[in-house]
């Protein structure tokens, strides 16, 4: 990821510090008004930043988590005499226990724990999974880039919703990745960014890593973008996924699948970008696994640099589911490192794998 205004080149949003031992994350939170790497030495503190979202995006979680594992491993080193696998189960609940509905987390956390186990609780080896995940990762989002670039055209206008670029994946993006690559090879794109309520992510994040690449784009409140379907002024919407299920059924940020029935009504290509740590391979349906419900603060409150702001009647409730679910007959493609798929061949790359 380039950061062009700070001169930076090749910046991770997460990452290992190999002389130190500590995670380092990017404050999301923070973004497009200020930049800081924050470290974390230790699990709880680890978790309180998946939390509170000072990383967050599917596969950028999951990268932190099974960082996490290591991380755990190294503080158990430190204790003498303990039972190493309660220890460690123990820290491993805790770091499950952030983010419920990003499977990514899941994925990475089993992997990573199981090769602790296996070399018997080798911080080397577990921190070796712990980056070589992240780096398959990384590699199979510049790949969905590639394979994406297919499907859009010069001249294409997109819109996206929430946040799947580089912050969001450690680098390069799954729905920005082919944007960003159909950019750089002189195709001319314009990109409508919704702000993504509650947090807008979109707003903040997606329209700075936009502007980062120097790539036409427009902010739009969430309700515009029906508006802008009725006026053609949408060719596809691109976004990314937080859970796949096996036969296609996405998880992800709330207002996807407003989007999602708008485009059907509209004819316009709905399209869902993802590594294959998204797929969630064990739930059969959205009835089998959480939808994160996040504070009523979010909803009543707008943070900015100075603190926070509250925006509504401060006696009324707010409901603040952070995911919704979109059925596969809404989907119109699945850009990932395979290809773009159809749900037919999705479900089948799936049964392979």
């Amino acid at each position: 990821m380039k950061i062009k205004e700070l001169g930076l080149d090749d910046v991770r949003s997460v990452d290992w510090n190999e002389d130190e031992n500590f995670v380092q994350l990017i404050d999301q939170r923070l973004i497009p008004f200020d930049f800081k790497i924050n470290n974390y030495t230790s699990v709880v503190d680890l978790c309180d930043a998946i939390k509170t979202m000072v990383v967050r995006g599917a596969p950028a979680i999951g990268s932190t988590a099974a960082y996490g594992v290591a991380l755990a491993i190294k503080e158990i080193e430190k204790e003498d005499n303990c039972n190493k696998k309660e220890k460690l189960d123990e820290k491993m609940e805790m770091i499950l226990a952030t983010r419920p509905t990003a499977v990514d987390l899941a994925n990475f956390v089993f992997k990573t724990y199981t090769t602790a186990i296996e070399t018997n609780y080798s911080f080397e080896d577990t921190l070796l999974k712990a980056r070589s995940l992240t780096d398959e990762m990384v590699e199979e989002c510049k790949t969905i880039g590639d394979r994406g670039l297919e499907i859009i055209n010069d001249g294409d206008a997109i819109l996206t919703h929430c946040n799947a670029g580089p912050l969001a994946t450690v680098d390069y993006g799954t729905a920005l990745a082919p944007i960003i690559q159909a950019h750089r090879k002189g195709k001319g794109v314009k990109v409508y960014v919704d702000e993504t309520r509650p947090r807008l992510q979109g707003a903040k994040i997606t329209a700075w890593e936009l502007e980062q690449e120097g790539i036409d784009h427009e902010i739009i409140a969430d309700s515009v973008a029906a508006y802008l379907m009725s006026k053609n002024k949408i060719n596809k919407v691109i976004l990314g996924a937080d859970r796949c299920l096996k036969d296609g059924t996405i998880s992800n940020k709330i207002g996807t699948y407003s989007i999602a029935v708008n485009a059907k009504y509209h004819n316009i290509p709905f399209y869902s970008s993802f590594p294959w740590s998204t797929i969630d391979h064990d739930s059969n349906s959205a009835e089998e696994f959480e939808i994160e419900l996040r504070s009523e603060d979010e909803v009543k409150s707008f943070v900015h640099k100075e603190g926070k702001i509250l925006i509504a009647n401060p006696n009324s409730k707010a409901f603040n589911p952070a995911f919704d679910i979109t059925p596969p007959k809404l989907i119109s493609g699945y850009i990932t490192a395979k290809g773009v798929l159809t749900t037919e061949e999705l479900v089948q790359k799936i049964k392979e794998k």
